[in-house]
């Protein structure tokens, strides 16, 4: 996909300021190109693999390749606490469970190491994959789910360092932060049949630390779902 700066930015700040109806051309060129200009990233951020449909999650892991993510096996205690994080933002939402933050996160470390003891279905196939970013090590947890209606269902999940989002930060600061957090409403799509959204929270490391007594693995989970018709799907 051609890169254009001026076209990402655009839908950017659209994006963030509430803008309600964007095409999915446009919602492509937010996730394809969003950090694209930011020439100190290690790696440009592009999440066009997640915004394109796929038949197999093999095709997945190849396009994400290409951008330097690679597939991880065995889990570490860095894997584990981004995976965890990624799991936060249904916390600041409000499904909380009438929780503290420090035990919603201890359930979601729990449930990260779930992850690695996964078996691959048919028809329900999830992936982990990191890239270094700097110093840094950013994250993706992919989901491929193939339903009874023979549609398929991929999610992404980015647990993504400061170097990458702080371009987006600092372009449309200030942000609204609470608990140590900043929600950007949700973007919805349904262009050609094939519902999608993206979402981001931002992280405030500071004030999260503070609180939690540890260390923040990442500056903001970036998010993004798509539903389309798999190749052998009969209307």
């Amino acid at each position: 996909m051609p890169r254009r700066p001026e076209g990402c930015a655009e839908v950017a700040h659209i994006f963030l300021t509430g803008g309600s109806k964007l095409t999915r051309r446009a919602c492509r060129a937010l996730c394809a190109s969003l950090f694209a200009a930011c020439a100190s990233a290690a790696h440009a951020f592009d999440a066009a693999a997640c915004t394109t449909p796929v038949q197999t999650i093999a095709e997945l892991e190849t396009a994400l390749g290409a951008d330097g993510w690679s597939v991880v096996e065995k889990q570490s205690k860095p894997v584990i606490e981004a995976l965890a994080w990624i799991g936060m933002p249904q916390y600041f939402a409000g499904d909380s469970g009438g929780r503290s933050q420090s035990y919603v996160l201890d359930l979601k470390r729990n449930t990260a190491k779930g992850y690695f003891r996964k078996k691959d279905l048919p028809n329900a196939q999830t992936r982990i994959l990191t890239r270094r970013v700097g110093r840094d090590t950013e994250l993706v947890l992919v989901s491929w789910l193939k339903t009874s209606l023979m549609e398929i269902n991929l999610t992404c999940d980015f647990a993504l360092s400061e170097t990458t989002t702080a371009p987006l930060r600092n372009d449309h600061s200030p942000l609204a932060y609470s608990k140590g957090y900043a929600r950007v409403p949700t973007m919805n799509s349904a262009e050609n049949g094939a519902p999608s959204s993206v979402q981001i929270v931002f992280l405030d490391s500071e004030t999260l630390k503070s609180g939690l007594k540890t260390n923040i693995p990442a500056s903001a989970i970036f998010s993004t779902s798509l539903s389309y018709p798999a190749k052998d799907h009969t209307p």
